[in-house]
């Protein structure tokens, strides 16, 4: 039976990984996957999440099973996280949240939902958007679209992205990421959040939020402007939140799909549904990850310990934009990393092409995505001299 399936791609960024990995060149950088890293590239536990693990290993009684919905007490704190400035929601019953295995299973548990509830409608993503997203929402059979954000090697282009949204068929599913858009950067205004809310009204669509970088574009409180304000004027949306980035739990695998109802008696029922779709799927979510965001959540102490850490490791993103910019100006080719000032996040695109990536990983051993992607935090003061003069030398600048 095997003999009869066609050869298929390996991943793209996990197979980026296994390259680098590999290389046992001193000079190397990753700049591809999606991991924080501090100025020594390493990418440590975090304080808080090492005191919060260490003290649920000391309390744990028994390993058993929770339910196909996960850790309750994580998904109220999510639920909080997101809408603590709007309580009411959540004290109405308009809220509600699922534990899902990272961000990536969040995302997979609203695309098998969303097809179940309304199996004809289609979904639009950005271009260019976060590749899973596509593989996700077509995996389960749905349509997957495009509408128009960044212009090739340029900036983010509003007007022409809001006029696509606004031929949108009605009631289609929009996906919008919340901030750090990944792999370009660029954030929308308030302004522009407030254009793209009224498009959706005015069309009917369906939003799925994807929060997978909550703390790390600016700050909790701003990067959560757009589900405040959708959730102001809407009836129903849905969030993926992922803890990967957030809390450093990568490999724990620890998310959250968060529903907004028009009541709670439409919340209680999409809840059902959904933990039903995850019972078939992964029967039960692992609580270990889920625990620890609990954990920190709960405790004064410990948010607020974890807070800090969250700003520190966004100041270092900041930092690390500011001197990939300064060290390009200085060997004069910042247009080349002109994207790099007007983002925001983990990510920039800069106008690299596939060729290029290639003789940048086998000459200069510096690794990043195919799209041309780079990780800001792989950026330090030892090595940005490097990569600014290998990409300048490649690209004949």
């Amino acid at each position: 039976m095997f003999e009869s399936l066609e050869m298929t791609h390996p991943d793209p960024i996990l197979t980026l990984s296994e390259h680098f990995m590999s290389d046992t060149n001193p000079r190397k950088i990753d700049l591809g996957i999606g991991l924080y890293k501090d100025k020594n590239g390493n990418t440590p536990v975090m304080e808080s999440v090492r005191i919060a693990e260490s003290s649920i290993v000391d309390r744990a009684v028994d390993k058993v099973y929770k339910g196909s919905s996960g850790l309750d007490g994580f998904c109220d704190v999510i639920s909080w996280l997101l809408f603590r400035a709007r309580s009411n929601l959540i004290e109405y019953g308009r809220v509600l949240s699922i534990q899902t295995i990272g961000g990536t299973g969040a995302i997979r548990l609203a695309a098998e939902f969303l097809k179940q509830i309304n199996p004809k409608k289609g979904v639009w993503v950005s271009d260019p958007t976060w590749g899973n997203h596509i593989d996700i929402f077509s995996h389960v059979g749905m349509q997957v679209s495009y509408y128009p954000y960044q212009e090739i090697g340029g900036d983010l282009n509003f007007p022409v992205m809001l006029e696509s949204i606004r031929k949108i068929p009605e009631g289609d599913v929009v996906v919008l990421h919340g901030c750090g858009h990944n792999p370009t950067g660029f954030d929308l205004s308030k302004y522009q959040w407030g254009a793209v809310l009224e498009v959706v009204k005015e069309r009917g669509l369906f939003p799925v939020i994807d929060m997978a970088y909550h703390g790390l574009a600016n700050d909790l409180c701003d990067d959560v402007y757009c589900v405040e304000l959708f959730s102001d004027h809407l009836d129903e949306m849905l969030v993926a939140y992922s803890c990967s980035k957030s809390f450093g739990l990568y490999r724990d695998r620890v998310g959250a799909l968060v529903v907004l109802g028009k009541s709670r008696d439409s919340c209680v029922k999409a809840k059902l549904h959904l933990a039903r779709l995850a019972r078939v799927s992964i029967s039960s979510p692992a609580i270990h990850g889920a625990l620890i965001v609990s954990e920190i959540l709960s405790s004064p102490d410990l948010k607020r310990m974890w807070v800090g850490e969250l700003n520190l490791m966004s100041i270092k993103i900041k930092a690390a934009r500011k001197v990939l910019i300064n060290e390009a100006r200085m060997q004069g080719c910042d247009d080349t990393f002109r994207n790099v000032c007007s983002g925001v996040g983990l990510f920039s695109l800069i106008p690299v092409g596939r060729e290029d990536v290639g003789m940048l990983r086998e000459v200069f051993c510096i690794y990043m995505l195919d799209s041309g992607r780079i990780n800001l935090s792989g950026v330090n003061n030892n090595n940005v001299g490097y990569v600014v003069s290998s990409i300048k030398t490649l690209l004949g600048k």
